[in-house]
């Protein structure tokens, strides 16, 4: 063997040895929870540094006091720092005074003094309706592609729509949890219903990536608050008393669990976190049961929807559903988390055990056949009598981020409004 060939090769062998001991001295690192939160969470890697002004919405493409920046308490005494977004016609219709307006430039203690809360509860011209939504991890209120989205809901008629920073991302203080987490989507979907007064048939849940697994807590809290697979610390909240269904939970690039997540997450869609350690099952099963948050979306999903059957959450008007329904969206070329996430959650709500593709139910029931996107876009509905309306799209285009901005998204938040299912 030439010279050259032999040295290359000592240089690649010493190469991997060093990239093998650095990724055992980082999987060590992640066995403590402060660093594992730091990993999941990224609550820090936001873009504050550079400047950005959260007081200043205009900064972000929003007309003059359009947005009106806030501050809500939770119970285990954080402050979180949210924006509430004025419809675009409602807006327009009083452009003038809005824009001569002289606001304070920070974040208002109580929201029901400002402009912005008096057009919510006028309801004109038709009853107000109102977003909820979560953002995923990293950045803040306003990061990426976050105020399209904003944007984009704004758009529909009198649809208002409120966002926060969870604790200990942006300008909301604390340190992220899951239990805390849970508890702040909670307050502040409790804070929506109980000071705007607008009824849960008129509110839609959104949540893109770690906000699709708040979302769902918050979704199985209030139709289930006593269940156990929700944290200690945010049953303790005590939200409505009774079970509340809403008008619909909108999930944008779920995932099942953070540690099914794990085992084929890449950082950036590019580096594997313990995708290396899939020929040693018992390791990396190991470092994933040792994860202090979770998130096990599937399985809240599937309590979520069987909380239906046992009591009488849906409503109906005329003989139209009113609240209760379930969409999920995803996209085949979401390189952070794969499409397959979706699957795994269809699997889980509708039964486990069948071949791949195709699901049953209890005895007795007809199969289902659960969403399936290896052959390209799909859009798969299910139905049942005192269920929730289910709705999977997989789609092509969008990835894991900007798919939040796509049409799809707008269409189902006016799909959950409208009952516009087929």
């Amino acid at each position: 063997m030439p010279p050259s060939a032999k040295s290359f090769l000592s240089k690649t062998a010493i190469g991997l040895s060093i990239a093998c001991v650095l990724y055992a001295v980082g999987l060590s690192f992640l066995d403590r929870p402060a660093i594992q939160r730091f990993a999941v969470y990224a609550n820090k890697v936001n873009t504050l540094f550079l400047g950005d002004d959260l007081n200043a919405p205009e900064a972000f493409g929003f007309a003059k006091n359009q947005v009106t920046p806030f501050n809500l308490l939770t119970a285990d005494g954080e402050t979180l720092y949210g924006w509430h977004v004025l419809p675009l016609d409602a807006y327009t219709r009083h452009e003038k005074t809005l824009r001569e307006e002289v606001r304070p430039h920070e974040p208002t203690d109580d929201f029901t003094q400002t402009t912005a809360f008096a057009h919510l509860m006028s309801n004109e011209p038709t009853p107000a309706r109102v977003v909820v939504t979560f953002h995923g991890n990293a950045g803040h209120v306003a990061q990426g592609w976050r105020t399209d989205t904003y944007r984009s809901l704004a758009l529909q008629p009198n649809t208002h729509v409120f966002t926060i920073d969870y604790r200990g991302f942006g300008y909301s203080t604390g340190t992220p949890t899951e239990a805390g987490l849970i508890i702040d989507g909670t307050t502040l979907v409790d804070w929506v219903m109980r000071v705007t007064q607008i009824p849960p048939e008129r509110i839609v849940i959104l949540g893109q990536s770690l906000g699709t697994a708040v979302s769902t807590a918050v979704a199985l809290h209030f139709a289930e608050p006593s269940s156990e697979l929700i944290p200690l610390e945010a049953r303790k909240l005590k939200p409505y008393q009774e079970p509340t269904a809403f008008a619909g939970v909108v999930l944008v690039a779920p995932f099942s669990s953070l540690p099914s997540l794990m085992l084929t997450y890449r950082i950036g869609g590019l580096l594997p976190v313990l995708l290396p350690l899939r020929p040693f099952p018992y390791i990396a099963e190991m470092l994933t049961g040792r994860m202090v948050d979770k998130w096990l979306s599937a399985e809240r999903l599937a309590a979520y929807y069987r909380a239906f059957g046992a009591s009488s959450l849906l409503q109906s008007e005329g003989g139209r559903r009113t609240s209760g329904s379930l969409q999920v969206i995803h996209s085949i070329r979401d390189m952070d988390i794969p499409y397959h996430q979706t699957e795994m959650i269809c699997r889980r709500i509708f039964g486990e055990g069948a071949e791949p593709g195709v699901y049953e139910g209890k005895e007795g029931e007809d199969r289902v056949k659960c969403v399936d996107g290896s052959h390209g876009p799909v859009v798969q509905e299910l139905k049942e009598a005192r269920r929730p309306r289910v709705r999977f799209d997989i789609v092509e285009y969008g990835g894991h981020n900007r798919i939040v901005t796509y049409s799809q998204v707008a269409a189902a938040v006016n799909r959950a409004f409208e009952d516009l299912f087929d």
